[in-house]
């Protein structure tokens, strides 16, 4: 019997933290939506593989202070590829 009420309880705080959690949580936007409008995008290649880590991390750094975003790296070639919100 204990069982059975811990495991409803835990299903019923379950599902009310569900319910719940629309409201309680901030929906997160980097922008707000335009309607009509797209977001514009600039796109920049650079080879990070072939430099040593400490200088990786601080060309790493350098690149996201100005705005872009590493969004993939490919193996064999080292390049890295970033975005930013067009400006």
């Amino acid at each position: 019997m204990r069982g059975f009420i811990l495991g409803l309880s835990l299903s019923l705080a379950f599902i009310l933290g569900c319910l719940a959690a629309p409201f309680l949580v901030p929906r997160l936007s980097a922008q707000p939506p335009v309607p009509g409008a797209m977001q514009r995008w600039e796109y920049k290649a650079i080879d990070i593989g072939a430099v040593r880590e400490s200088r990786t991390t601080a060309n790493l750094n350098e690149q996201g202070a100005d705005g872009w975003e590493l969004v993939h790296v490919h193996r064999e070639s080292g390049r890295g590829y970033f975005k930013r919100p067009a400006r």
